[in-house]
């Protein structure tokens, strides 16, 4: 990602769960707006002496991030966002993971905006900045199998590539792990 510039952004108690980081993003980028071939992404987070968390990241091309870095900084009141110097230590390791793609859970990335809710393993990889699928368990998935999308596609920055992690459905389709719609198991809050 040598030719992106990564901005860290603390959402505060906003980004206590990954719906609500999510809802964050989506509002980000309809503030910004993000420019084509963005990524933003949220992190699990445990600054030193903190409460785990969430931080986010946007990741925007080196030639849009001078405009985006002033939409951000005049729109970061009504975002309810702090970014830069000013978003402390959970922000700082969000962008440490995405810069060195470490870690990261890409809500936006180029291809994101134009999926459609069914295709192919294949289709998917050529048509995103997915870079890899696999099956749970580490087996690489089937590239002529369809993937059933829900809408709802977040892989996540793994060894240097973006991973997106399936587990198998009926009719021998694929469907992403992480479902959109999560419902608590016990009545916590889990994510």
């Amino acid at each position: 990602m040598s030719t992106f510039h990564v901005i860290g952004v603390d959402a505060g108690r906003e980004t206590a769960t990954l719906r609500a980081a999510d809802h964050v993003l989506h509002r980000l980028a309809g503030l910004l707006p993000l420019p084509a071939g963005a990524y933003a992404c949220t992190h699990r987070v445990r600054p030193p002496g903190e409460r785990p968390g969430l931080a986010l990241s946007l990741a925007v091309p080196a030639a849009d991030a001078g405009t985006v870095l002033d939409r951000l900084g005049a729109r970061a009141g009504a975002a309810g966002v702090r970014c830069g110097t000013e978003a402390g230590a959970g922000a700082a390791l969000a962008t440490a993971e995405h810069t060195g793609r470490t870690g990261g859970r890409a809500v936006y990335f180029p291809g994101s905006a134009s999926l459609p809710e069914r295709l192919t393993v294949a289709e998917l990889l050529a048509t995103t900045a997915i870079d890899a699928a696999e099956v749970l368990g580490g087996t690489p998935a089937d590239p002529d199998t369809v993937l059933l999308t829900r809408s709802h596609v977040r892989p996540e920055w793994a060894g240097g590539r973006l991973l997106l992690r399936l587990m198998p459905a009926l009719g021998g389709t694929y469907v992403p792990f992480e479902t959109p719609d999560p419902h608590p198991c016990c009545g916590a809050d889990h994510d």
